[in-house]
């Protein structure tokens, strides 16, 4: 970018962040999505006891406060409170009370579950604030902390080592993290950024403002929301019940997207967008609701009803959306679907299906991928859960998928060249880890020009390989 435009930009738009993750369980009481033959295809969880922490830090020292902070704090505890959430919601803490709340709210969620029933507990942890990467590993920083200082490493606390791990995992159901932060590194004195894509543990969803080595957006106004923030609100503001939940954020971080060059556009800049990114590992499918969404669910007229809404009509066409496990074909059923039924309680899912399944249906001929990959008849349900979620451009169930052909685990047997396939299908669904593992499979095999090539990707998609792997000159 030219130094006038970047100026431009400074003025306009402050670098601004935060950081968050959430752990928890979901409900007992799951609805099942049913294939054509009765089996159940995956589990869609309603959250019955819910936990939320919010810290949004503003102040931080040489200009660099980040002004919408107080305002996210408020507004999303608004919008999860509505969800029925027990939230406690704090701002500006140095790092000492940021590790003491944390460290209160992890012995109440651990009180929590060990009193209910396993799935019942669904927990939100929510950071603002600002962030940074460094030696590939995410910091969140304190109040009252520059970001670029030297302090500031030995300041800030490690998403990984001192957030996730202060929340129990006892218990299962999904984590939810959301990471409103910058990804850049302040202080590069190198050609190559240290940035880290990292692997969600299991029944978790961390969902980052931005992709590794970029920076999260905020105006300067106290007014108003984050990009991320405000397009995460608003997305849960409209969410019906229905949809679940790794939707509703996949949504928000296309309308984050679309903001964010609405804003560029304003000023004239031409640099990327800021994009969110998640990485997840859940198993089956959850969703939001409260006693409202529920008694709409309940009570829905048996007769007088539209075409969008009569589930006699939509549930057996859903149903077959469902159980689709060809990209092309799935397209082809979702556009069909809402051209019948257009404004039904499936529109948000058919969007983000339709999305991933192009995504999917680009990898697939990137990598240079039969369609066949796509029906293995094997494999137990984690395994078909995670072949219909990455049929939808989930590149971690692609990986997971992968991983599992590798140690011949999740009801498969061990087959190199499925492993190979399906670490090729997630490295071009933008999993950096699986791109770095198939470099290691060319490279152990003599196939330095696909190990090298593949190494490369793995830089670009933000994962941080080995010391071997960092020093071959690029």
């Amino acid at each position: 970018m030219p130094p006038a435009s970047h100026s431009a930009l400074r003025r306009s738009l402050l670098l601004g962040g935060g950081a968050g993750l959430a752990l928890g369980a979901l409900s007992v009481s799951p609805e099942l999505l049913a294939q054509s033959t009765g089996e159940p295809l995956q589990d869609a969880y309603v959250p019955r006891i819910k936990h939320a922490l919010l810290i949004g830090n503003r102040n931080y020292p040489n200009r660099k406060e980040i002004a919408p902070a107080h305002k996210n704090v408020r507004d999303l505890k608004d919008i999860l409170e509505y969800y029925e959430f027990k939230v406690s919601d704090y701002v500006d803490l140095d790092g000492a009370a940021m590790m003491r709340v944390l460290t209160e709210f992890s012995a109440k969620l651990r009180s929590v579950g060990e009193l209910s029933l396993p799935g019942s507990v669904a927990v939100v942890f929510y950071f603002c604030g600002h962030g940074f990467q460094a030696a590939g590993k995410n910091y969140l920083v304190p109040a009252g902390v520059d970001p670029s200082s030297e302090k500031a490493l030995n300041s800030s606390l490690r998403l990984t080592e001192d957030i996730l791990v202060a929340l129990p995992q006892t218990y299962p159901g999904i984590s939810m993290a959301l990471i409103d932060a910058c990804r850049t590194d302040p202080n590069i004195r190198k050609g190559v950024d240290e940035f880290n894509q990292i692997a969600a543990p299991e029944g978790t969803l961390v969902f980052f403002a931005t992709r590794a080595g970029r920076p999260a957006l905020a105006p300067v106004s106290a007014e108003r929301n984050t990009f991320f923030a405000g397009a995460l609100i608003d997305i849960l503001k409209d969410a019906n019940g229905v949809t679940p939940i790794d939707d509703l954020f996949r949504l928000a971080a296309i309308e984050c997207q679309s903001r964010v060059k609405a804003e560029f556009d304003k000023v004239k800049i031409t640099i990327p967008p800021q994009f969110p990114e998640s990485t997840s590992n859940l198993r089956g499918r959850f969703v939001i609701r409260n006693r409202i969404l529920e008694l709409r669910r309940t009570s829905r007229p048996a007769k007088g009803l539209t075409a969008a809404a009569d589930p006699t009509k939509t549930d057996p066409r859903w149903q077959a959306i469902q159980v689709s496990l060809r990209p092309a074909r799935l397209i082809r059923l979702c556009e069909d679907f809402e051209r019948d039924f257009p404004g039904s309680e499936y529109s948000q899912q058919i969007r983000v299906i339709v999305a991933g399944a192009r995504q999917a249906l680009e990898s697939q001929r990137s990598a240079g991928l039969s369609g066949d990959l796509f029906e293995e008849t094997a494999g137990d349900k984690g395994y078909r859960d995670d072949l219909v979620k990455a049929l939808r451009g989930d590149k971690d169930s692609a990986h997971r998928i992968a991983l599992a052909y590798r140690s011949g685990t999740s009801g498969v047997a061990a087959n190199s060249r499925r492993t190979e396939q399906w670490l090729r299908f997630a490295a071009e669904l933008g999993n950096g880890i699986a791109s770095w593992e198939l470099s290691e499979i060319y490279n152990n095999s003599g196939q330095i020009g696909d190990a090298v090539r593949f190494e490369k990707k793995a830089l670009e998609l933000g994962y941080r390989p080995p010391v071997r792997l960092a020093t071959r000159g690029y």
